[in-house]
């Protein structure tokens, strides 16, 4: 499911689609959010285990890695967003809005993962 990249568009919020056909590390896929359009490049892939990118677009760096980690009969999943402003007005825009922003998107995430999965 998260390694899937025609099943993305289902859980990443925003994202209508994703262009791949494979995901391996250094791979790179085009994910479609409305009228923009940005690039993904797999930095991180241990199937079944850990997954992560690198993008390329109007978030030129941002880092999202996904882990997953057995608890009991459960799975738990860690996600990490990692964003480096590019400059001062990108830092004070960041600090002033991102940890809203960040919180939702992370939680729509997990809503939308729960649901695919029937949790």
């Amino acid at each position: 499911l998260l390694t899937d990249p025609k099943r993305i568009g289902e859980w990443l919020p925003g994202c209508a689609a994703v262009d791949g056909t494979s995901i391996k590390r250094g791979a790179r896929l085009t994910a479609h959010f409305g009228q923009r359009t940005t690039e993904f490049e797999v930095v991180d892939l241990n199937p079944g285990r850990t997954f992560g990118w690198v993008e390329y677009g109007q978030r030129n760096g941002a880092k999202v890695f996904f882990r997953l980690d057995q608890a009991g009969e459960a799975t738990s999943i860690t996600i990490q967003i990692v964003w480096k402003p590019r400059s001062l007005l990108a830092w004070v825009r960041g600090r002033l809005f991102s940890k809203r922003n960040v919180e939702r998107q992370v939680s729509k995430t997990l809503e939308n993962l729960r649901r695919l999965l029937g949790v």
